[in-house]
């Protein structure tokens, strides 16, 4: 759905590993980004006003932007713990730092996901979230959303 959309698309980049070599853009600006059409759809199907969808895919720019560098550093993480396997001697305070700071990272993720997601709840009159509230019902046990 539109709000769970949301997260998922703010997460899915590049950098993350999901990407389309960079070629995501919004349906709403002609692109042709698989979770794009999908939240299109939803939003469509939400009868959602092009002023809410214009705060909607603001929220997923603004998420994406704060939360790409946390997938980023996650690519590097694989490179450290191999260094930290690679070693003589296995350095257990480092791999506590390394897992800490991660701990932390996915923490402030959630927590920016968490935001965003609630922005987007805000953007739909109830009625919408009535609807959305249904079509999840609906795609109960046949995929993700």
């Amino acid at each position: 759905g539109v709000v769970s959309a949301v997260g998922f698309a703010a997460a899915r980049s590049d950098d993350f590993g999901f990407g389309m070599g960079g070629h995501i853009m919004h349906a709403h600006m002609g692109g042709g980004g698989f979770m794009e059409r999908r939240i299109g759809s939803m939003l469509d199907e939400l009868d959602a006003t092009p002023e809410q969808e214009d705060k909607l895919w603001d929220i997923i720019d603004k998420a994406r932007t704060e939360i790409r560098p946390t997938f980023r550093d996650f690519r590097e993480t694989r490179e450290e713990v191999i260094e930290l396997l690679g070693a003589a001697t296995i350095d257990r305070a480092a791999a506590e730092k390394l897992r800490g700071e991660r701990i932390a990272a996915i923490d402030e993720a959630s927590r920016k996901m968490t935001t965003a997601l609630l922005d987007a709840a805000e953007v739909l009159t109830p009625e919408q979230r009535v609807k959305l509230v249904e079509h999840l019902k609906e795609r109960r046990g046949r995929g993700r959303w």
